[in-house]
């Protein structure tokens, strides 16, 4: 099932999709993400905008879910990151609301606004919390269930990787940044370059998210897959995180080899993958950052 919806061009929210045989490594993100361009042409520092959240209010199915929001202050951390460190010449708004069953959070380049659906939020914790009931959190499982916390914890995590998902859709757009190759697979890298910094809560919270999108990959049905959709699989988004976790600290994350969702071939380049992807994002944003 797609974790995350696509920029433009939109299409709609798609049953579950089947695992692949294949896992798809994303490589040097240096050769994804080449340039940046942005600000006021004549050079002076483009027009303050600001990432704003709000929430609206919430079918009786969804409550709950909107109050989980509320309570973490999950979009509120992401947009205090982004606003302390970015100059953005547009706003941009994330709002909490409703959504159709079935839709999945997505960032709207004509509205500028990030979409968190609450129901997604749900879905997300009932799959870590019948995870945890059906003891699937056995070593190299689709669930990993008991490695991130409990299903709360890892059900914030994930959401807190979409946000940043989405949110590299709207900076992409918003600030006119330039690159090659996919750019789901480098909105993924995004949330991997604003997460592992932030140390054991981000690290758990990408984890949370290669566990989820695991999870995803074994409900799917062969006859689900999609050749033409843009996101890559669920199983290589779920490998390429575990790569990026281990090429972080290679000492630290030898327990993310498991020789099925990361083998040891591709361990061996995770170094390079991880130190390619921050250099292309900090290359695009350097000319955004704030105090410039």
């Amino acid at each position: 099932m797609l974790h995350h919806a696509g920029s433009v061009p939109r299409t709609p929210p798609r049953p579950p999709r089947g695992p692949r045989a294949r896992v798809l490594a994303v490589t040097t993100a240096c050769a994804l993400l080449v340039t940046a361009c942005g600000g006021s042409h004549d050079g002076r520092p483009a027009a303050k905008g600001v990432l704003t959240v709000s929430y609206e209010a919430a079918k009786a199915r969804d409550v709950r879910d909107r109050d989980f929001l509320r309570q973490r202050r999950l979009a509120e951390q992401v947009a205090d990151d982004l606003n302390g460190s970015l100059r953005l010449p547009h706003d941009i708004a994330v709002t909490g609301r409703s959504c159709p069953e079935g839709d999945f959070p997505d960032y709207d380049p004509e509205t500028g606004r990030v979409t968190l659906c609450y129901g997604y939020v749900g879905e997300v914790r009932t799959m870590f919390e019948d995870a945890d009931e059906g003891k699937a959190g056995k070593a190299g499982d689709a669930g990993d269930a008991g490695d991130a916390g409990d299903a709360g914890d890892r059900t914030a995590g994930v959401v807190t990787e979409t946000l940043y998902h989405e949110l590299a859709h709207a900076l992409i757009d918003r600030l006119d940044l330039r690159f090659t190759g996919h750019e789901e697979d480098v909105a993924d890298q995004f949330a991997a370059y604003r997460l592992i910094p932030r140390g054991a809560a981000g690290r758990a919270a990408l984890r949370a998210a290669a566990d989820n999108y695991a999870q995803y990959a074994a409900d799917s049905e062969p006859s689900d897959d999609d050749p033409s959709d843009e996101h890559a699989p669920d199983a290589a988004r779920s490998a390429n995180y575990l790569c990026y976790l281990y090429g972080s600290a290679p000492g630290a994350g030898r327990k993310l080899v498991d020789g099925r969702r990361l083998t040891k071939d591709r361990a061996e380049q995770c170094q390079d993958e991880y130190r390619s992807l921050r250099r292309g994002w900090d290359a695009l944003l350097a000319p955004h950052a704030a105090g410039r």
